[in-house]
């Protein structure tokens, strides 16, 4: 390397000051040179009372090539005295020895002479032992030291720019969700009062806006909110990263890291979610979110500097596995065997499995007690009888006639049925004529046998009354079965709530924005062929006088659950004659 003028020069070793000079420096400072800064070079241990070195030593000029006000025309030993050194608190060090563009070597000059009046005008110092002098160098000039503390300042520095633009990006991009939200606000009061809807007594109803345009709003505002949770993802990415290379310059400070990275999925989670819906007013978790953001990132850069800052809160224990239930894990149970047999519905040709068989016919009465509604459809009795025929479906002939017989005695009456017609399904399927046309007399005859008369086959095929008098219908007649109940009425007028609850049909109540189910219920939406309308409204008035007839297909959930369905057949057969 040459200067231009002067020829070769020999470049500098870099070597670090030598005690002497670390303690000319330190004999003529007492706090920061950089004027705003208070701190000491030494601070006091709270718990211990012992003095720790608070500071490290900065160059003016740079003591390597490229580095920061780097001065080619400067000696070793004039990079390395005093003059060209300056005592600084540990934040400030590192950021001069790592910046240029805001430090000047003019500004750091007239930092130096102020340090050195100070000085002399209060008359406090550190006077430093060797041992002190060695290990501020150490601090101080250390390739590994210097190395990691740049590191770390450049990281620490680099979270908290990344914090600060995730935290404008979420603030800008809030906008746009919320022009929407109050936009299907204000179409949906308008909505609300432009058609009159009025109660029983007069009173306007604000009405219902329509499902379609409803559907519409709401997609624009999802769009809008995963636009935001998009914008946000990258800069995500760059604090995670940032917060990695923190740790790795000083794993003490692993807990505030933690804590910004939590704090940051908070906001992002806030970010992507609207209060309400149809939307309110945007509600303080978000802004409460991004303030906490902004706490743990101001505690991980006063940490780093060692300063006393807000500890990170404990994290929060992980949630405690919920209880299952007793119902619920028969549920599970249930669903899990009915996994283990779906096999034999999709391949035909595996052989059968007397055990699985056998557990599918015990799991059947589990299955009884499941309504037939969408969600429970792929394991309700019907399902599971569907799966036990097939997993019977290459027994031999004997096997398969024995299969059929002892369906044929199972109780209660739905889960024998329900066997032996997947059972006749199969085996029609599989061209087994014979073993199909025994299925079938036999489900024939418990259909035709059956009595109906005792209340207790009313409560004990509850939930599949209304299937079984239709298959009863099927093998007999409508008329039949109209007769029947219309006796079993006329003998024991008790059993009317058997027979209205027996007639319902279960649904699954659902929001009406979200579509998720909320519930179960029952309701008589129609009076099959079968069912013998004359006696059972007869009936409904002797015990019930006062019961009108339901305004709706809903009926008045004011009512409990006989009246209602009650009301509903009185609608019904009202609709029918009219």
């Amino acid at each position: 390397m040459t200067d231009g003028s002067t020829g070769p020069r020999k470049p500098i070793e870099h070597r670090a000051p030598t005690e002497g000079t670390v303690k000319q420096l330190y004999g003529t400072a007492f706090r920061c040179a950089e004027p705003s800064c208070t701190k000491p070079l030494y601070r006091v241990n709270d718990d211990t009372g012992e003095w720790i070195l608070n500071s490290r030593v900065a160059h003016i000029h740079a003591r390597r090539e490229g580095g920061p006000r780097w001065d080619r025309n400067m000696s070793e030993e004039t990079n390395r005295s005093a003059g060209n050194l300056l005592p600084l608190c540990e934040e400030h060090a590192f950021e001069i020895d790592a910046t240029q563009e805001h430090f000047p070597a003019e500004t750091l000059c007239e930092w130096k002479k102020a340090q050195l009046a100070e000085c002399r005008k209060v008359q406090k110092s550190w006077p430093l032992t060797d041992t002190e002098a060695a290990e501020v160098i150490d601090e101080s000039f250390s390739a590994r030291t210097f190395g990691v503390a740049t590191a770390g300042a450049a990281t620490v520095l680099a979270a908290a720019r990344a914090v600060g633009l995730l935290v404008e990006t979420c603030r800008q991009r809030r906008r746009t969700p919320d022009g929407i939200a109050k936009a299907w606000r204000a179409w949906r009061e308008q909505v609300a009062w432009s058609f009159p809807v009025y109660d029983m007594s007069g009173n306007r109803l604000p009405a219902e806006p329509p499902m379609v345009e409803t559907r519409a709003h709401e997609a624009q505002l999802v769009a809008a909110l995963t636009e935001a949770v998009a914008a946000l993802e990258p800069i995500v990415t760059t604090i995670a990263g940032e917060l990695h290379a923190v740790r790795a310059s000083d794993e003490g400070l692993a807990r505030w890291c933690q804590w910004v990275q939590t704090a940051t999925a908070a906001v992002v989670t806030a970010a992507g979610r609207w209060p309400g819906n149809p939307p309110t007013e945007d509600d303080e978790v978000l802004p409460d979110a991004i303030a906490e953001l902004q706490r743990a990132s101001a505690a991980l850069s006063a940490a780093w500097r060692k300063e006393q800052t807000a500890e990170p809160p404990e994290p929060a224990p992980p949630a405690p596995e919920p209880l299952e239930t007793d119902q619920q894990r028969l549920l599970r149970e249930h669903r899990e065997l009915l996994e283990t047999a779906r096999p034999w519905a999709r391949a035909q040709r595996r052989p059968y499995n007397a055990d699985l068989y056998a557990c599918l016919i015990e799991t059947a009465q589990f299955a009884l007690c499941l309504p037939r509604v969408p969600s429970l459809l792929p394991i309700d009795l019907e399902a599971t009888a569907r799966l036990a025929a097939a997993v019977a479906r290459n027994a031999d002939n004997p096997t398969y006639r024995t299969l059929i017989t002892n369906a044929a005695k199972q109780r209660p009456l739905t889960i024998a049925v329900n066997l032996i017609r997947q059972l006749m399904f199969t085996a029609q399927n599989s061209q087994r004529n014979e073993q199909a046309t025994e299925a079938r007399e036999q489900a024939t005859r418990l259909l035709r046998e059956e009595t109906w008369q005792d209340p207790q086959v009313w409560s004990d095929n509850q939930l599949h009354v209304r299937p079984l008098l239709g298959w009863a219908a099927s093998v007999s007649s409508d008329s039949a079965v109209r007769a029947t109940i219309a006796t079993t009425i006329e003998n024991n007028a008790e059993l009317l709530p058997f027979i209205l609850r027996g007639t319902s049909e279960w649904v699954e109540h659902r929001d009406t924005y979200t579509w998720v189910a909320t519930g179960l219920g029952n309701e008589i939406s129609d009076l099959p062929s079968w069912f013998p309308t004359e006696q059972i409204v007869a009936e409904i008035q002797r015990q019930m006088s006062d019961l009108a007839p339901a305004e709706d297909e809903a009926g008045d959930d004011q009512l409990d659950e006989l009246q209602r369905l009650a009301s509903q057949v009185l609608r019904l057969a009202q609709t029918n004659n009219s």
